[in-house]
């Protein structure tokens, strides 16, 4: 019995390497389609239509330095967490009414999750 449970760590190290891959990949693969456009996360690019996302976990929003926020995100009175991202990434307007980031909803929360784990893999945090 105990070589099955070897067995079955030793499967488990393997396979979930492979799977924090594969997610990594999906992620970044989202990201650039649904958030390249407007977004970079590389910590010396500029911002582009919106803002730079390199160290965006745990920033207060609409405090980047340099980039020009609405009033209402300037105002918002929360962190980036990955739970608030989840609700930004949901319905943007729902949250800042002003904000320039009016287009872009992401109802899939599998989407949204690979995008968050991304980001949070990614964004220099």
């Amino acid at each position: 019995m105990r070589q099955g449970a070897a067995v079955i760590a030793a499967v488990v190290l393997v396979v979930c390497p492979l799977q924090a891959a594969a997610d990594d990949g999906a992620g970044a693969k989202l990201f650039k389609n649904h958030c390249g456009t407007c977004h970079t996360i590389e910590a010396a690019a500029p911002p582009r239509q919106g803002p730079n996302l390199h160290g965006v976990l745990q920033r207060k929003a609409g405090t980047l330095e340099g980039y020009k926020y609405s009033a209402g995100l300037k105002a918002a009175a929360w962190q980036w967490t990955p739970a608030q991202l989840d609700l930004w990434l949901t319905n943007p307007r729902a949250l800042v009414p002003d904000t320039s980031m009016s287009v872009y909803k992401q109802k899939d929360p599998e989407k949204r999750k690979l995008i968050i784990d991304y980001l949070t893999a990614n964004s220099g945090n």
